[in-house]
């Protein structure tokens, strides 16, 4: 079964919903993570047919490719840096 633009714009909504409370959660918190903060990119991309890394710093970025084990599809989020081990 596949979805339909209305279920996708759906899964889109909710998706941003969902990193939006992350976010006020993490502000409440006066902490953020890079999990909800990637949540929150991934999200706003998804919507304006964009790439996830195009709302991220080169430094989380960085940070994901050497520190994170986060889902990552370069098809979908754009291309993480080649990090070298020093």
């Amino acid at each position: 079964m596949t979805a339909t633009p209305a279920q996708n714009r759906e899964a889109q909504l909710e998706a941003v919903l969902q990193a939006a409370l992350y976010l006020l959660g993490a502000r409440q918190n006066q902490m953020l993570t890079i999990e909800e903060w990637t949540d929150l990119a991934r999200a706003v991309a998804a919507c304006q047919d964009r790439k996830t890394a195009d709302y991220l710093t080169e430094h989380d970025l960085d940070d994901i490719a050497a520190r994170y084990a986060l889902e990552w599809d370069e098809a979908v989020d754009g291309p993480l840096p080649n990090v070298r081990d020093t």
